[in-house]
């Protein structure tokens, strides 16, 4: 299982723990997905390594919507 500290650490980030719970929830769902249509690639797919680089993926996807959010907000206030 990987933490919020450890997360932080590998990547050299720092997020709130709010993101940090979505953007694993959002990494296991697609494993899942992924193991569930391709299978677990002899274990390769149920490993930490694969795991922390479907939330590398889903933290650059959650930081994107995000601005994306606020750029719109601008958009509508202005």
């Amino acid at each position: 299982m990987i933490t919020y500290n450890q997360f932080c650490n590998t990547f050299a980030v720092s997020i709130n723990s709010a993101v940090f719970e979505e953007v694993k929830r959002r990494a296991e769902r697609k494993r899942n997905y992924i193991i569930s249509r391709f299978g677990d690639g002899n274990g390769v797919r149920l490993t930490e390594k694969y795991m922390l680089e479907l939330m590398r993926d889903e933290l650059i996807s959650v930081t994107a919507e995000n601005m994306s959010k606020e750029m719109l907000k601008c958009c509508l206030v202005a």
